[in-house]
């Protein structure tokens, strides 16, 4: 006899409702493969500054050192990295892996990153990695990483 299975449920939990604070002004985007996309209006001939959020669901084995390992390896990818500094962050209850960092392409101007990364077990049954990016051009990055990290500070996690 067959039986039926859900999602959400306790077997298969749905994904994290997630809330950002966000300037007046900056507009949703939709982009492919990406839960939550936000910008600041566009301005010819300057970078705009985004956040974009996913969340990828793994096994319940996986690890906050894991994903310190996946942000490094993404890094290491990069062209003409410039470290600013990695660590944790604590936020209402979860620990972050926050990393700062600038690269240039060739051709291109330098973007300044801030990335969060959380795991966040769903029951033993599975975790979800959540992570948050920044970006920035390098030219107004002084008072645009405020303003990225600020919506960063400003998200809410419901686990349902």
């Amino acid at each position: 006899m067959a039986r039926s299975i859900e999602f959400p449920s306790a077997d298969f939990p749905g994904p994290p409702r997630i809330t950002l604070e966000v300037p007046d002004g900056w507009e949703t985007l939709t982009v492919p493969g990406v839960q939550v996309a936000v910008a600041q209006p566009r301005v010819e001939g300057q970078f705009r500054a985004n956040v974009v959020v996913t969340v990828q669901r793994v096994g319940p084995e996986f690890s906050l050192a894991e994903a310190r390992a996946g942000l490094e390896q993404r890094k290491a990818a990069l062209p003409e990295l410039e470290e600013l500094g990695t660590g944790e962050l604590e936020r209402q209850g979860t620990t972050w892996i926050a990393s700062e960092y600038g690269y240039t392409q060739p051709g291109r101007p330098t973007v300044v990153q801030a990335a969060r990364y959380a795991v966040l077990d769903r029951g033993g049954i599975a975790k979800d990695v959540l992570e948050i990016v920044g970006s920035c051009g390098a030219e107004r990055a002084d008072e645009e990483i405020e303003i990225v990290r600020g919506i960063q500070d400003s998200v809410r996690l419901d686990l349902g």
